[in-house]
């Protein structure tokens, strides 16, 4: 990130990640209610307890991005990766990610929010 300092980064992070975890645990949501688990509930419970903990810090990293003057454009899909355009305090910037870096920070950020700390990679 040219423009922006590490907090800056972090939060632009979060912003682009956040979302996405919520839609793969809302997919997982759907797949356990129809799963033939004897009791789903405990499972149902847990994702919707971790989606609710997820919506609540995007909230405060939209307030603080709001605050900082920091705007991240919806992804576009260019290749195999993904494309954000950055504005930062009247700079823009693009950001390409691979997707399979944001599928495999989406596993890590997974694990920290169902295990309640952020798992290494071996």
């Amino acid at each position: 990130m040219l423009y922006g300092d590490e907090t800056d980064r972090v939060l632009v992070d979060k912003y682009i990640m956040y979302p996405m975890l919520l839609t793969i645990f809302n997919r997982d949501l759907k797949v356990i209610a129809q799963s033939p688990f004897k009791l789903r509930q405990p499972y149902i419970t847990l994702v919707e307890n971790v989606m609710n903990a997820i919506s609540f810090e995007l909230r405060d990293v939209k307030k603080e991005m709001l605050q900082r003057k920091i705007k991240v454009a919806d992804g576009r899909p260019v290749d195999d990766m993904t494309e954000y355009q950055i504005f930062i305090r009247g700079y823009q910037e693009v950001m390409r990610f691979p997707n399979v870096h944001l599928r495999n920070k989406a596993e890590l950020l997974m694990k920290h929010f169902l295990f309640g700390t952020l798992v290494e990679r071996k």
